[in-house]
């Protein structure tokens, strides 16, 4: 079985400021907060990529109980990306890593706390 990344979901106590983290960051679309809404969630729908067959994504209020699951951004330059992080209220958990030949990565965690990996390739 193969299979892709087709949805990510990132959570947190205060959905407003990570949707303006992730959109300032990474540059994604970030769409209204969905009107019918019966968990109280506040989620917005993400564009990552623009093409039908993209990965989506999707920004909201975390539930009691949920737990987190970690996804890599595929990014051009970690080091850069890491400083942007940091300026706008991110820190750097792990440090830039080779795992491969060519391949580079390093975790953050943005203004929830949430820990998500960085894809250098």
């Amino acid at each position: 079985m193969h299979g892709t990344i087709g949805h990510v979901e990132v959570l947190g106590e205060d959905p407003a400021p990570l949707r303006d983290f992730y959109s300032a960051v990474f540059g994604w679309q970030v769409g209204p907060v969905e009107e019918d809404d019966p968990e109280q969630l506040e989620y917005s729908m993400i564009r990552i990529e623009d093409r039908p067959d993209g990965v989506s994504a999707g920004i909201g209020r975390r539930p009691d109980a949920y737990l987190p699951v970690t996804f890599y951004v595929r990014v051009d330059d970690i080091e850069v990306a890491l400083a942007g992080i940091e300026a706008r209220g991110g820190r750097t958990v792990t440090s830039r890593k080779t795992v491969g030949p060519g391949v580079s990565i390093a975790r953050f965690a943005d203004p929830a706390g949430n820990v998500v990996g960085l894809l250098q390739r």
